[in-house]
């Protein structure tokens, strides 16, 4: 009698463990069918002009990477606490700069890039924005902004750049 309480105890436990993975694998383990498309480009027209003009002008040791989350440039500092700590991670973990460039030999970062179309003229993007600018600056990394438009020159580009990219002060943008 008592091996058949042991066997039945352990066969409702296997299938009570069964169950429990079978229901989490339903509940959102994975993609469901139909949430998800497939985005017809990675950027918009003017971000693709811009950065074609960009790579024409970066010199063989400079390679450009698109749409980089600012938690995969900028660390949080240690010593903070720990709800200070996830609050500064939180803050970064969801935005990205539209170019980032970086030393080809180690990939280290040398400038992000952000092109600013009308929607940045919205009071919460310049807050965003505004946010941006401040943490590249503390962390000591130039952050560069152009005025999105359908075509860029390239010399325009170049005289922004180049001045960073060689590490040199920017020269001031031509009125």
């Amino acid at each position: 009698m008592l091996k058949l309480i042991l066997v039945v105890v352990v066969v409702v436990v296997v299938v009570v463990v069964v169950l429990a993975v079978l229901k989490a694998k339903l509940a959102g383990g994975g993609a469901k069918a139909g949430v998800y498309y497939l985005k017809k480009t990675l950027f918009t027209p003017a971000e693709r002009s811009f950065l074609g003009v960009l790579e024409s002008i970066l010199p063989a040791d400079v390679r450009v990477f698109g749409k980089v989350r600012l938690e995969d440039i900028l660390g949080v500092k240690t010593g903070l606490e720990p709800a200070e700590r996830t609050s500064a991670r939180n803050r970064i973990n969801r935005k990205h700069v539209d170019f980032l460039l970086v030393r080809t030999n180690d990939l280290a970062p040398v400038a992000g890039i952000e092109l600013d179309d009308s929607s940045h003229e919205a009071e919460d993007r310049q807050q965003r924005d505004a946010f941006v600018d401040e943490a590249f600056a503390s962390a000591g990394l130039p952050l560069l902004h152009f005025p999105a438009q359908k075509s860029y020159n390239p010399a325009d580009i170049r005289g922004k750049v180049g001045p960073v990219i060689s590490g040199q002060p920017a020269r001031p943008p031509k009125p």
